[in-house]
């Protein structure tokens, strides 16, 4: 019942999931810091429609 797939697929999964997280927080980081002027000179006005 416990074999090795089935508990590679769940740490496969985990992993996965961590990265999608850790990549929307450094997006978002990144497209803030960009707006306002802290990254990049200039504004992402595709991502953020309040420029």
């Amino acid at each position: 019942m416990f074999n090795k797939k089935a508990q590679l697929g769940i740490i496969e999964f985990k992993f996965a999931i961590i990265g999608l997280i850790l990549g929307i927080i450094l997006t978002l980081a990144v497209v803030y810091m960009a707006n306002n002027g802290i990254l990049i000179p200039f504004k992402l006005g595709f991502v953020c429609s309040n420029v």
